[in-house]
């Protein structure tokens, strides 16, 4: 039962962090945090160009598979976040999926969001515990932040 209240309370701390924009976590590929722990764009100019260039490529072609053929024959950042290349920039092919995340990503537009996915723990009935993530609708996010940070486009967009 004390383990229960420790977790508790240590939820409550995340998410009171969370509200005050607070609570760090990953960033996505051309956002980074600065000394202070603020989140700023990133500082190379290449990552700069390339994420500028997503949002540029779907305002004049307006989908996602028009991006991915806009960037045929170049290379796209993606920064590792476990094992040996923890933390390192690498480069690589642009994929549909990887454009779809980019453009829903609301971190892009300045907004802080905590909460946009939830966890739920499964039992099978062979007694197998797995967990299974769920994509929340934008009006359920717990917390929201508007202009939390320079972001490569505005909400509106």
């Amino acid at each position: 039962a004390e383990l229960h209240f420790l977790s508790g309370r240590l939820q409550g701390a995340k998410r009171a962090a969370a509200e005050r924009g607070e609570l760090r976590f990953p960033l996505p590929v051309g956002l980074t945090y600065d000394d202070e722990g603020m989140t700023v764009i990133d500082p190379d100019v290449e990552v700069q160009t390339a994420v500028a260039e997503v949002f540029s490529l779907f305002r004049t072609g307006g989908s996602a598979y028009k991006v991915v053929s806009g960037f045929k024959g170049r290379k796209f950042p993606l920064r590792a976040y476990g094992g040996v290349w923890a933390g390192q920039l690498r480069w690589g092919r642009l994929t549909h999926s990887r454009v779809l995340g980019v453009l829903s990503n609301p971190s892009y537009a300045g907004t802080y969001v905590f909460g946009r996915y939830h966890s739920n723990r499964v039992v099978s009935p062979g007694g197998v515990i797995s967990t299974k993530t769920v994509k929340l609708d934008r009006k359920d996010w717990p917390v929201v932040i508007y202009d939390h940070h320079q972001g490569y486009i505005s909400w509106d967009d």
